[in-house]
């Protein structure tokens, strides 16, 4: 199972949704234009800023790329290689398996960089505070998966598009 990122857990237990990377193989991204660009594989992502200027990117230990909305909100690429993974959809299930009163609202399949994805959006608590939870995952041929999520206390319908826009301009690396 997924380790917790980056100290999100304190602040945003919700992000435990996140419980994604302890045992991660991400490795640094490096911005070449108006992308960021995974080094180790060279999968790309567009700068979430470029979507809603509110966005502010945020160092994160476990996360490949965060950022923190002006709002409040959280958002972040997490990449993992395990050598072994289930389909998309276990796999964005399981985000939610930490999540304190994590109740599924919706759920879908979701098309990422030419694969299949799934996306999942749940009601979650964060301390005592309702959270909207938005993950999307893919799992690549090489059994790698690239998690985006959203955390957001509220403004979570203004915010859901511009992330959605995010994670869609997802291009895949080397290991696809």
């Amino acid at each position: 199972m997924r380790g917790s990122p980056w100290g999100w857990g304190a602040r945003w237990p919700a992000l435990a949704v996140a419980g994604v990377l302890a045992a991660a193989c991400a490795g640094p991204v490096a911005r070449e234009g108006e992308r960021w660009h995974a080094r180790g594989d060279g999968a790309s992502v567009a700068d979430l800023s470029a979507f809603d200027p509110g966005w502010q990117r945020v160092d994160g230990a476990g996360a490949l790329l965060a950022y923190r909305h002006a709002a409040g909100a959280r958002a972040a690429w997490l990449h993992q290689c395990r050598g072994a993974s289930a389909e998309a959809a276990p796999e964005a299930r399981a985000l939610l398996v930490r999540v304190a009163g994590a109740e599924v609202e919706r759920e879908g399949p979701v098309t990422l960089a030419g694969r299949e994805g799934w996306a999942v959006v749940a009601r979650a608590l964060e301390g005592d505070r309702p959270v909207t939870v938005k993950t999307v995952t893919r799992v690549s041929a090489s059994a790698c998966t690239d998690d985006f999520v959203l955390v957001a206390e509220r403004d979570f319908a203004a915010l859901e598009a511009g992330f959605d826009r995010w994670w869609a301009s997802f291009a895949e690396g080397a290991s696809g």
